[in-house]
């Protein structure tokens, strides 16, 4: 006989996946930033730890102006390499009350 495979177990095991996924991005874009002058910050529910089955990966990238398109490509790269879809933005394009909303969650990555 098939095996039946609820909704429900089939969003839990993609939400474990995307968990565990995303603490390996956040081991390669911490390398990358210290190798190229830079950080990424994480926020949202990647950095919280409460990822769900649908979602994204929040980064803001913050690097010098001349590495700053390099950081966002390599960011999105190892994000869809882990069926991660990313939500990247520079952190210069942010507000301070952005920046302060999302302070209690931000995960530094350097």
């Amino acid at each position: 006989m098939t095996e039946v495979v609820t909704l429900g177990a089939l969003k839990t095991a993609e939400r474990d996946r995307r968990v565990s996924a995303a603490a390996a991005l956040g081991a390669e874009l911490a390398a990358y930033a210290a190798s190229h002058g830079g950080r990424f910050l994480l926020y949202g529910s990647a950095a919280r730890g409460t990822m769900r089955h649908d979602s994204d990966v929040d980064i803001l990238a913050d690097f010098p102006p001349e590495a700053i398109d390099d950081a966002w490509v390599f960011a999105e790269e190892a994000c869809w390499r882990r069926h991660l879809p990313p939500d990247i933005r520079p952190k210069s394009s942010v507000g301070r009350d952005f920046l302060d909303r999302i302070g209690k969650d931000l995960k530094v990555l350097a």
